[in-house]
């Protein structure tokens, strides 16, 4: 049996794309049939034992200092892997950072490297070292696989790589995690929702996501539905959620505009079936080069059978299939953001058509089982 390690520094219950791209994909490649072993950063005792309880091992790193020194406790952790006996064909490291410390090893012991690129990563601006090592680090891989042809685009234009060693790949997302439910009036009590429409963006509380610009499109919107509230998820203890709230307030949207804080993981499945249209229109700040390298919550919201509305920037290109699973706007044009709101509003027929495609898109192509077979089959795992 081939021996895959999925190394990555963020692993379930830790949220974001990353810990979802190796959750994912470690529990298809083992339905696949192969065996599989994760080796992620050690947090914390209750996170430790919560992923014990997976049906393949979790192995973790431990160290201080983590972001100076990933790379040695990366070279550490993988080593101590070989040596207890688990010695992979495969290594696909989520990211270059933990990837540099795998680079040696790959050679001394004759596994393949993959490393997986999503975007951030390799879109910020970084210092000319880090440069060079990002680069030395993503010629060493085997392969490179890439979320979106956006990020592919990046990789190979900032940063030299040769574009035949890169393979698009998009995210994907379980449909037995998130899927259509309509038991929902315990949630509908607690937000007030009942005979309203809702929008939701649930997302980290961050700039590129765009969730001002759907705050500056309500007036238009309520004065042709009045009957709609705006459901905002996140932690709010930034300067970016104050400034939220008081867009609100200059708008007179406060009793429109909900911010509903964090979700637990368990509760997003009822969160997105709560909504009408799910909406972020993610933009790329240039300044930095924070931008959305996919976007793996619109998969959720489409799995759940919502329309999207996603910004034109970015991977969100490939996350969303336009006029299709839902639709692209331009980030910056509130007159856009409108119209397609509208639209799916005043419009139930054209929002359940559109919701339906999107899940119907994913079963046929999205789920992780997909991915992890695309990525077999293109390239010899193992």
């Amino acid at each position: 049996m081939k021996k895959i390690l999925i190394f990555s520094e963020d692993f379930p219950p830790n949220v974001g794309g990353i810990a979802q791209w190796a959750a994912g994909m470690a529990e298809s490649f083992q339905k696949l049939g192969y065996d599989v072993a994760v080796l992620t950063r050690f947090l914390s005792q209750e996170i430790a034992d919560l992923q014990r309880r997976s049906s393949y091992p979790v192995r973790h790193m431990r160290g201080n200092y983590w972001k100076k020194l990933r790379t040695w406790y990366a070279y550490k952790g993988v080593k101590s892997l070989v040596k207890s006996g688990f010695l992979p064909d495969t290594v696909i490291a989520t990211t270059w950072n933990l990837a540099r410390g795998a680079t040696g090893l790959a050679k001394k012991f004759g596994f393949r490297l993959i490393i997986v690129v999503h975007g951030l990563e390799v879109t910020r601006k970084m210092t000319p070292i880090k440069q060079k090592w990002l680069k030395e680090t993503l010629n060493a891989a085997d392969l490179i696989v890439s979320v979106s042809h956006f990020t592919k685009e990046r990789v190979v234009s900032q940063h030299g790589i040769a574009p035949e060693k890169i393979m698009v790949l998009p995210n994907g997302v379980n449909p037995e995690q998130f899927f259509p439910i309509s038991a929902l009036s315990d949630w509908r009590r607690k937000y007030q929702l009942d005979g309203q429409k809702v929008i939701l963006t649930l997302a980290r509380l961050k700039e590129r996501k765009g969730h001002d610009r759907v705050i500056q499109a309500l007036p238009k919107i309520l004065s042709e539905v009045p009957n709609v509230r705006y459901l905002i998820s996140g932690k709010t203890d930034s300067d970016y959620a104050r400034r939220l709230m008081q867009l609100c307030r200059d708008l007179n949207l406060e009793k429109q505009v909900t911010f509903i804080g964090y979700i637990e993981p368990e509760a997003l499945n009822a969160h997105y079936n709560l909504c009408d249209v799910y909406i972020m229109p993610s933009y790329e700040l240039t300044e930095t080069g924070d931008t959305e390298g996919f976007g793996i919550t619109y998969l959720e919201a489409n799995a759940c059978e919502k329309p999207v509305i996603g910004g034109r920037s970015g991977g969100v290109l490939d996350a969303i299939e336009d006029g299709k699973s839902g639709f692209l706007v331009a980030p910056d044009n509130i007159l856009e953001i409108e119209e397609k709101l509208l639209l799916l509003l005043k419009n139930p027929e054209v929002a359940e058509k559109i919701g339906k495609y999107g899940r119907e898109r994913i079963l046929k192509s999205l789920t992780w089982e997909r991915i992890a077979e695309r990525l077999a089959e293109t390239t010899p795992v193992g």
